[in-house]
């Protein structure tokens, strides 16, 4: 079954164009309402904004076929004048369904970009890709701790991590002759993805001379999909190591922070997209160009690991007093990735070579 949820944006004209953002998603969390606040004030009094929530307990045609029933009786012939897609499960229901927004251009985001004849069948289709800036973390992982000799990079088995994963052993390239990385759940022996313990028991495990890279992290190793508020507080409870982020997602759970792409920018150029459309260009002829990333910290998480930011960074959350630095915990944690072995291998690499 289909879950679907309305939201209208307020203090809209009446006969302003209308804008429908499909979700993803079960529900509002913060992260997609940054996004939604981000569409809405770049429309302003130019459009309102309906927001409506797809989440399927099943992949099966049947369930999409329903919300499909239930959402064209929801718009009972107010069809959208655009729709923007958020996320790889709203833009594949936006494309499969286009009889529900006829002549509406439809705007992607928050995913990485379609192949390109998935877009020439698209329609009258444009998006903005989300390109996780990989090395710009990895560079700024080695500016900001020199010493660091091992780097853990966090992800999913969704579509686009392998990519991603690929991108950060380009990155580390420069610096392989001082520093590893590691993918958990990725590795030899042990690549069927994490679960939650799993996930949680990495980020315990960490050494000192270490530092995490999430990338993403919106399903465990069975599908099942993992809420930010879980991720946030596994970070706050289990990180050893600082935690780098490429997207603000689960910013403010005590990770430092990093080059991300925030969610409300993201929002904002999707409006100047749809801002285009209504005054009638077509969407299928523009290059819309992916948010940029921003490097923001929380100032708090950063004095717990003895870290500076970076000059011209933004800072939140500034540590009030003094901050109690988080313990390290054995490097032999490091089990669920490597197997006994292997893990016996790193121990002595981290404790032997690297030590110094």
């Amino acid at each position: 079954m289909l879950i679907l949820a309305w939201v209208l944006a307020p203090c809209v004209p009446a006969l302003a164009a209308e804008v429908l953002l499909l979700h993803s998603g079960t529900g509002p969390t913060p992260w997609n309402q940054r996004l939604t606040s981000g569409l809405i004030e770049g429309l302003g009094s130019a459009a309102s904004v309906r927001q409506a929530f797809l989440k399927a307990d099943g992949s099966d045609e049947d369930a999409y076929d329903a919300v499909y029933r239930r959402l064209s009786g929801a718009l009972a012939g107010d069809a959208p004048e655009a729709v923007v897609a958020e996320g790889p499960v709203a833009f594949a229901f936006a494309r499969k369904y286009a009889d529900l927004f006829p002549g509406a251009p439809l705007i992607f985001c928050a995913m990485d970009r379609p192949a390109s004849e998935i877009l020439s069948r698209s329609g009258n289709c444009t998006g903005l890709s989300m390109t996780v800036p990989v090395r710009e973390n990895i560079d700024l992982i080695f500016a900001m701790r020199p010493d660091t000799r091992l780097v853990v990079a966090i992800a999913d088995r969704t579509p686009g991590s392998a990519r991603l994963m690929d991108r950060v052993d380009q990155a580390m390239r420069p610096y392989l002759h001082r520093a590893q990385i590691m993918f958990p759940g990725f590795e030899a022996g042990d690549d069927q993805g994490l679960d939650l313990h799993a996930l949680g028991d990495t980020l315990a495990s960490v050494p000192s001379t270490g530092a995490v890279l999430f990338l993403r992290f919106s399903e465990d190793r069975e599908g099942t999909p993992v809420p930010d508020e879980t991720l946030a507080a596994l970070i706050r409870d289990r990180a050893a190591s600082p935690v780098f982020l490429a997207g603000d997602a689960v910013f403010g759970s005590g990770a430092v922070g990093g080059w991300m792409i925030p969610a409300k920018d993201m929002g904002a150029d999707a409006a100047r997209v749809v801002l285009k459309a209504l005054d009638g260009e077509k969407v299928s002829e523009m290059l819309a160009r992916p948010t940029r990333p921003v490097l923001r910290f929380d100032g708090t998480a950063l004095a717990r690991y003895g870290l500076k930011a970076p000059d011209k960074a933004e800072l939140v959350n500034p540590p009030a007093g003094k901050v109690e630095e988080r313990p390290i915990l054995p490097v032999t944690g490091l089990a669920w990735a490597l197997g006994l072995a292997a893990t016996a291998a790193l121990a002595a690499f981290l404790r032997g070579r690297y030590k110094a």
